[in-house]
């Protein structure tokens, strides 16, 4: 009887999640769910500390069952970040620092400086909001557009998210889970649709509702990388500004000024720049004329339409097509530097190490 009472309960909940999921399903079903949160007197549930250094039990059952919330799953006490020896999950945050940290960095630095990347964990002491808002902060309490620590209220479907899920959704207002059934597959893949989860589940809501970001994802979110190993990153040439999937369409660009419009929209004309250019073609005169064609992962571009998204990464940079972007200079979670850019810029860094990652478009400024 108690086999049946088993089997009948995980049919149930396999059922439940197929509406969830968009492919095949891996893994036993212990490793990211508990059915009542019990276990011989003990929640199975847990959640980080907080104090950031470990984890403790969480008397509060999850939504769709799962043990943890997206930082939870995503975390570890030691440096590994590639990967979770159980879930096989990619780790962003570690309470020491990270040995080898992913493409999007890694918030472990937020806690030594606030200033060293996006704050999932507290307010910012100095921040209100994010730098270029262009006005969307005060869609809800604690808005995605505000802050990225609070919970989100008064805005319907998207009550309740916070810290990881403001930024990494499923496309459609109401839809609160993630695309973790789909297969990642064996190898880097393009992603450009609803249907495959977007590229990293980086999408938009309300007039950005059925629009995400789009590129080809590195099968180790680059825990290893070279020239031909990487996430491959869409732009679209935009000399007039704008913001938004609307006017920039499927890029990371795009999805950056759903809170930071300003710092794209207000660029200037280049005679002169206001703001560093982003979603603009890197030229192939004057002082980047001698760009190294060879592709660094440290400075990643981004590659207009045309590029060949269906084939493996690019090893080379194209002046003339590719493109300057956020990403190019930033790190998407977290960096050791100010203003979590990719390479020192300030606090005592040496002009050599400015011009690490500068002058790899710069070539002339030496």
């Amino acid at each position: 009887m108690k086999k049946i009472i088993l089997t009948s309960a995980l049919i149930i909940l396999t059922i439940a999640l197929s509406g969830l999921s968009h492919a095949k399903v891996t893994g036993a079903c212990y490793n990211c769910h508990t059915m009542h949160n019990s276990q011989g007197g003990t929640e199975m549930a847990y959640q980080l500390k907080g104090t950031l250094d470990g984890f403790e039990p969480d008397v509060t059952p999850n939504p769709c069952l799962l043990t943890t919330n997206c930082i939870g799953c995503h975390s570890a006490t030691g440096s590994a970040t590639w990967k979770d020896p159980t879930t096989g999950a990619p780790i962003v945050f570690n309470s020491s620092a990270p040995a080898t940290p992913l493409a999007g960095g890694n918030f472990y630095w937020v806690t030594i400086n606030e200033s060293y990347g996006h704050n999932i964990f507290s307010q910012d002491s100095k921040l209100s909001k994010a730098p270029g808002d262009a006005g969307f902060s005060t869609c809800a309490t604690n808005g995605c557009h505000a802050n990225l620590h609070g919970t989100v209220s008064g805005a319907s479907a998207l009550d309740g998210r916070q810290g990881c899920t403001k930024c990494h959704m499923v496309s459609g207002s109401g839809k609160t889970s993630g695309y973790h059934h789909a297969n990642d597959g064996t190898d880097t893949k393009y992603v450009e649709t609803a249907a495959k989860g977007w590229y990293r589940f980086l999408s938009g809501h309300m007039s950005g509702d059925g629009h995400g970001v789009a590129g080809i994802e590195d099968v180790d979110w680059q825990a290893t990388s070279s020239a031909s190993d990487h996430n491959e990153y869409l732009g679209f040439h935009d000399p007039g500004g704008g913001y938004g999937f609307g006017s920039l369409g499927h890029t990371t660009s795009a999805f950056c000024t759903g809170c930071h419009a300003v710092f794209h929209d207000n660029q200037g004309s280049g005679s002169p720049w206001l703001r560093h250019p982003s979603d603009l073609i890197i030229p192939n005169s004057g002082e980047y004329a001698s760009i190294s064609t060879a592709y660094n992962p440290l400075v990643p571009v981004a590659r207009p339409a045309g590029f060949n998204w269906g084939g493996s990464p690019s090893g080379t940079v194209a002046a003339g097509t590719d493109m300057v972007m956020c990403l190019s200079c930033h790190r998407a979670h977290g960096s050791p530097y100010y203003k979590m850019l990719r390479w020192p810029y300030k606090e005592g860094a040496t002009l050599s190490e400015c011009l690490s990652g500068c002058n790899v478009c710069h070539t002339s400024k030496n």
